[in-house]
């Protein structure tokens, strides 16, 4: 059972981390594209986006059944694993600002944080791959 979940929960943070990376690559292909294939690529924005926002949902379900399954609750693990979960945190947050801001577009209602979706797939990326490091640094 243990290693179903380390499997799924690996599984899912490399969807969600690959999802943030190809994200960053069609925002940047888009902003120097002509019109009509910029809005193409960002047409594919979202549904990359839905693929991290699902392997974000499954790291929050296999991370604390690995805690408790694997690491007696968490009882044990330091300053490393309280500054990981700190940044899973962070990037859920940054990822639900992210998809407000994409349902408000689509609706046709003012987004103010819509100029700066190039900067929150920044963010969603470095702190992913922050949190995978110190995922490693903390259970290695």
């Amino acid at each position: 059972m243990i290693e179903l979940l380390k499997i799924l929960h690996i599984f899912a943070f490399t969807a969600g981390i690959g999802g943030s990376l190809a994200n960053l690559v069609v925002i940047r292909a888009a902003g120097s594209a002509d019109p009509e294939a910029a809005k193409v690529l960002r047409g594919i924005t979202p549904r990359i986006g839905m693929l991290s926002v699902h392997s974000l949902g499954l790291l929050w379900v296999t991370g604390p059944l690995l805690l408790w399954l694997a690491y007696n609750g968490g009882a044990h693990l330091g300053p490393l694993f309280h500054a990981k979960m700190l940044g899973a945190v962070l990037l859920t947050l940054i990822v639900i600002a992210s998809r407000m801001t994409i349902r408000k577009i689509k609706a046709g209602k003012p987004a103010p944080l819509a100029p700066h979706m190039p900067k929150l797939a920044l963010a969603a990326s470095l702190t992913g791959l922050t949190t995978i490091a110190l995922a490693v640094l903390t259970f290695s």
